[in-house]
């Protein structure tokens, strides 16, 4: 009952402009964000900025959340719901374990009305956003699979020749009402459907990263594109490694956590999925000491990586180089 009480929720549209004409699927309004998972619901209304450090350089990441390791008790029993871990005790996420799916449209669109004035319009018609066949909404129970940002992404072609923003919804795309068909080979990225109606604060001054428009059941929405996500030969997601170093006990107020990530985004080795580990910094050497990580040779404001092995869980996170 909480699920459909949530779904409904979810549904429900604000007002907007509404001026666009109507073409293709309904226009319902845009989507409610207060069901969202916590991890996608704003702090105050903005999605603030977190910040890591790379080799001695801040690269500022929009925080999508933590799912911590899996728990079982004494007889075997899952206490709660999240990401397994090895004979070893590190964490990983099968890729089997991505559900949701969203549609791009490889052909384009033709476009509609050339300028989008948004104090006029609901939506551009001068570009076709994804579909997205589920939204990522609040789940209770310790066992329950944990929500995911992270979306299959199917190309969808035979369409070029609808109006921009025309499909709204996937059940009409799938039933046939515009026609075309699916790729069938499906990629892996990091779409994290977020609340259109709060503040998102930029990553750093010039930045010219933002959030982009989707579709859900006609209702419009915004979601951070963390890009694509790649799979490995076992079929787990490929991930990058992350220390959250935390102040030791009694430090003073002004010393807060520091995330320590292994690549810049951009690099070959940069992922929005980050298999997350634990370190307690000494008053020696606080937290804002570290400048990033290393292994085997290190210097000496470098943690390394090899030393630390208290896992957390996978983080999600949504970096740009714009």
């Amino acid at each position: 009952m909480k699920c459909v009480l949530g779904l409904a929720a979810a549904l429900s549209a604000m007002a907007c402009g509404e001026s666009n004409e109507e073409v293709g699927d309904k226009y319902q309004g845009v989507i409610d964000a207060t069901n969202l998972d916590s991890k996608f619901r704003p702090t105050s209304g903005i999605y603030r900025p977190a910040a890591a450090r790379v080799r001695g350089t801040n690269v500022p990441f929009y925080n999508l959340g933590q799912v911590a390791t899996e728990r079982k008790d004494d007889r075997g029993v899952l206490t709660n719901s999240g990401v397994p871990v090895d004979e070893t005790g590190r964490p990983f996420l099968p890729a089997s374990r991505v559900v949701a799916t969203s549609y791009d449209f490889a052909d384009g669109c033709k476009t509609g009305k050339a300028d989008f004035d948004f104090r006029l319009d609901s939506y551009p018609e001068t570009v076709q956003w994804p579909l997205f066949a589920a939204l990522p909404l609040t789940v209770t129970g310790n066992t329950t699979p944990p929500v995911l940002p992270l979306m299959k992404v199917a190309r969808w072609t035979g369409t070029g020749a609808e109006q921009c923003n025309s499909i709204k919804d996937v059940a009409s795309l799938t039933k046939g009402a515009f026609g075309g068909a699916a790729e069938e080979e499906t990629t892996l990225a990091l779409r994290a459907i977020i609340d259109v109606s709060a503040q998102l604060n930029p990553l750093r001054t010039g930045s010219e990263f933002k959030a982009q428009g989707g579709w859900y059941r006609g209702l419009q929405l915004a979601y951070l594109d963390g890009g694509p996500v790649q799979v490995d030969e076992t079929g787990n997601v490929r991930v990058m490694d992350g220390v959250l170093v935390s102040p030791p006990t009694g430090a003073p107020t002004t010393e807060t956590p520091v995330y320590l990530f292994s690549a810049l985004p951009g690099e070959e080795g940069w992922s929005p999925v980050v298999r997350l580990r634990t370190f307690t910094a000494t008053a020696a050497k606080p937290a804002s000491s570290y400048t990033g990580l290393c292994v085997d040779t290190c210097a000496e404001t470098e943690l390394n990586l090899s030393t630390v092995t208290r896992y957390a869980g996978v983080l999600f996170v949504v970096g740009s180089t714009l």
